[in-house]
């Protein structure tokens, strides 16, 4: 009889009818929990009309006019977009946050949830209150046996085992190092500084350097030992002297581009000067015709003050 006389709100929920129903449903998921561990068979419990009768009796004494059939449908949207968002976090959460190309729902707007075929109003503390209603519903699951010898697995396990997989850790990688190049001061100093006795010097107690030192049957050794010397000195005095020349055209060019530097700097001075006389002498053109101009005003003013007197007498 007392059902006959409630008239139950119809149009959209507001956020506080859809706190009221989620508490009503997680309340419902408690009760039932506690029948499967007080021992009781699940046939024993009520059917799923009856279990949403409670529902909307739960959600009518705190103000939630809705009927249970308006309830089982509002639970079934909330479960469809809870489940949407939730794996779309996961998604965004395995590719390494919002660095990873995809932005989180929370951050993106309604254009872009619809984009991502995503509800595009669900709000972070109905998203919340969903997540402890699935994480007790999962954590009734996770009881072994349907009777009461089961073992519950505590909170904090059941949460970890939501959690979405991280990405693997990439390894530190090394910067890489850009390789020095010698500058052509260094190749000159180098070229001027080579000798021959330093590739020379370890050969020095070669064997032919000691024919060289011997008796006269050696001569022939000697001489091509000599030879090779010669040529190499040759060589390397072909390199010191490449090695001046570069210099010398080095410091040709500095000496160039220096003399360039002041050739400029006096035609920048030239230049000042120039317009600092054009200046001066400008002013002194404009005194000019200011003292013509105030001789010319005297002149008239003396001429009109002559015609004055005679007129006067």
């Amino acid at each position: 009889m007392a059902n006959e006389q409630r008239e139950y709100r119809k149009g959209n929920w507001t956020v506080a009818e859809t706190m009221v129903l989620i508490e009503a449903k997680k309340m419902d998921d408690e009760r039932r929990l506690m029948i499967r561990h007080g021992g009781e068979s699940s046939s024993s419990g009520k059917p799923g009309e009856l279990r949403w009768k409670r529902v909307e009796d739960y959600c009518w004494k705190n103000g939630c006019l809705r009927s249970q059939n308006q309830c089982n449908d509002k639970w079934d949207n909330l479960m469809r977009d809870f489940k949407k968002v939730r794996e779309y976090q996961r998604r965004v959460a395995v590719a390494g946050g919002d660095g990873g190309g995809e932005k989180s729902y929370w951050k993106i707007d309604k254009n872009e949830r619809k984009e991502h075929t995503l509800p595009s109003n669900m709000l972070p503390q109905i998203f919340d209150a969903l997540v402890q209603v699935v994480e007790r519903k999962s954590q009734a699951e996770m009881v072994g046996g349907s009777g009461g010898g089961g073992v519950i697995v505590p909170a904090a396990e059941a949460q970890t085992m939501l959690l979405p997989l991280q990405p693997p850790a990439q390894p530190p990688t090394r910067p890489f190092a850009e390789p020095s190049f010698p500058t052509v001061g260094d190749i000159i100093f180098e070229l001027s500084s080579y000798t021959p006795d330093s590739d020379t010097s370890e050969h020095s107690e070669s064997p032919a350097k000691r024919r060289r030192g011997g008796g006269g049957e050696q001569g022939g050794d000697g001489g091509a030992g000599a030879v090779g010397g010669s040529s190499l000195q040759e060589v390397c005095s072909a390199i010191s002297q490449s090695g001046s020349i570069i210099a010398e055209a080095i410091q040709s060019s500095e000496e160039r581009e220096e003399r360039r530097h002041r050739e400029v700097l006096s035609l920048h001075e030239r230049r000042l000067q120039i317009e600092e006389s054009n200046a001066e002498i400008n002013r002194q053109g404009i005194n000019g015709i200011v003292d013509a101009i105030n001789k010319l005003a005297n002149s008239m003013l003396d001429l009109a003050s002559q015609k004055n007197q005679p007129e006067s007498k």
